[in-house]
């Protein structure tokens, strides 16, 4: 009689390992198949986290936003030079406020930042509300009515 039990049983059995197999094997694949980080621009809502080393490029309205209504176009330093940016967003490290101006593209804030990668440079310009990248220092002020407010701005260079 055992016998016949454990016959009867073993089509069960086997369907139970061939579907735990494939539950594994799923989980494999997906895990491969994870998410990699984004690059060049995307746009995401006002309240999520804006990932670091990206930038608010732009401000836009938008329904799928429930809520806040608005959307951050934003996009990747890597790889770049210069970019313009919303002046409520995080510079990155290394790089400077090199000069700003009044825009209407970033809802809620009145100016938008050019900022420069200081990365393999040996000097370059900052607005005095600018923070100074590691290793650099002030070399010297001069006129300019490009710092949305100041009547000057910085020389810097390497230490």
């Amino acid at each position: 009689m055992a016998i016949k039990t454990l016959r009867n049983r073993i089509p069960h059995l086997l369907t139970a390992v061939l579907l735990l197999l494939g539950l594994m094997t799923a989980a494999t694949t997906q895990a491969q198949a994870a998410p990699q980080p984004l690059g060049g621009s995307a746009t995401v809502c006002s309240y999520s986290p804006v990932p670091t080393g990206w930038v608010v490029t732009r401000v836009v309205t938008s329904s799928s936003c429930t809520g806040s209504g608005y959307a951050y176009n934003i996009s990747d330093t890597a790889g770049l030079n210069s970019i313009s940016a919303c002046s409520f967003s995080t510079v990155p490290t290394g790089w400077v406020i090199a000069s700003a101006s009044t825009t209407s593209y970033c809802s809620g804030a009145a100016y938008m930042y050019n900022l420069t990668n200081t990365a393999g440079l040996g000097y370059a310009t900052a607005c005095p509300f600018s923070d100074i990248p590691t290793g650099w220092v002030i070399s010297s002020t001069f006129s300019t009515s490009y710092c949305a407010g100041y009547g000057f701005a910085y020389n810097i260079r390497r230490a």
